[in-house]
């Protein structure tokens, strides 16, 4: 009667537990966003970009012309590169989509450093996250935190 006690608790959970596999990270999100070019072609509206600087201070916007995102794919090429960690503190995160579910919210950002380093990051609610690290020029990438550092709320440049 005891092994009957642990055994049917035990099958109860056995589909719960065998349906983990569900939540792996498959990567089929690198279909649609595996580098910046990608991801800058499928972003979904509306296109919010947030600056970050040193001091943690944020401020959001939306990219309504595509005035960055355009600018981004000028900035090319993008070169993969294996994990590794930024080296200046400003950067700016632009949003491919953000969907609230009541496990999570799904998201994919790209985030853009000072450093050249850019990172795509990915999560569904009930998934790991994913990440793909990439390369572009220095300058270049500078000029892209310049250019999203320099957009004001109301500003008449397509990012409010």
């Amino acid at each position: 009667m005891k092994k009957r006690a642990i055994i049917i608790p035990f099958l109860l959970l056995m589909p719960l537990l065998s349906s983990c596999w569900l939540f792996h990270d498959d990567g089929s999100w690198k279909e649609e966003y595996g580098n910046p070019a990608l991801f800058l072609d499928n972003i979904f509206e509306p296109n919010y970009v947030y600056r970050y600087d040193a001091g943690g201070h944020n401020q959001a916007y939306q990219d309504r012309d595509l005035v960055l995102a355009n600018a981004i794919k000028a900035a090319a090429p993008f070169t993969e590169i294996s994990e590794r960690k930024p080296t200046t503190e400003r950067f700016f995160t632009y949003e491919a989509y953000w969907q609230a579910a009541t496990s999570g919210p799904n998201y994919c950002y790209l985030l853009t450093y000072d450093d050249g380093l850019m990172i795509i990051h990915h999560k569904n609610s009930l998934g790991p996250h994913g990440y793909l690290y990439f390369s572009i020029d220095e300058a270049k990438a500078s000029a892209l935190n310049d250019l999203a550092f320099s957009f004001v709320y109301g500003e008449d440049s397509g990012a409010n």
